[in-house]
């Protein structure tokens, strides 16, 4: 005659009792290293899009710049100036510098000049510069009668 199983070591028993409390503890530290790693992704995407964005807003600024002095008299197109523009990118207020020099092209020929446009700004500490520049020339040479 077989004796009955103890109610301690009966197997339905042991499946039934369910997970103890270190491994409850344990998978709740596995998560969280789990949820900490991608937390920080996400900041640093966020990060990354915000610096984009200014990159692209300075750009437009350069830009903008540019088509203003072209679309003055060649005789007006003189100087070097630097100024700040302020720009926002959602929350984040920031100042971008915006610094134009024209120049003769040839000491004998005053008919075209250089321009150049540097837009320069911090993003936490770190320096970022876009530059650009662009050949005029006077209209009345080509028009003349």
């Amino acid at each position: 005659m077989q004796k009955p199983m103890s109610s301690k070591n009966s197997p339905l028993e042991w499946r039934q009792r369910g997970f103890t409390l270190i491994e409850v503890l344990v998978a709740i530290v596995i998560l969280m290293v789990g949820l900490l790693g991608m937390f920080q992704s996400i900041n640093i995407a966020m990060d990354k899009d915000i610096e984009n964005k200014l990159r692209q807003k300075a750009i437009a600024v350069a830009e903008q710049q540019m088509n203003d002095l072209k679309a003055r008299r060649f005789v007006d197109i003189t100087g070097t100036t630097t100024t700040s523009v302020p720009v926002a990118i959602g929350s984040v207020f920031k100042n971008i510098s915006v610094a134009w020099q024209v120049r003769d092209l040839a000491a004998s020929n005053s008919q075209s000049k250089q321009v150049s446009v540097r837009v320069w700004w911090r993003y936490h500490g770190r320096p970022y510069e876009h530059q650009t520049a662009s050949g005029i020339g006077n209209a009345s040479l080509t028009t003349g009668n």
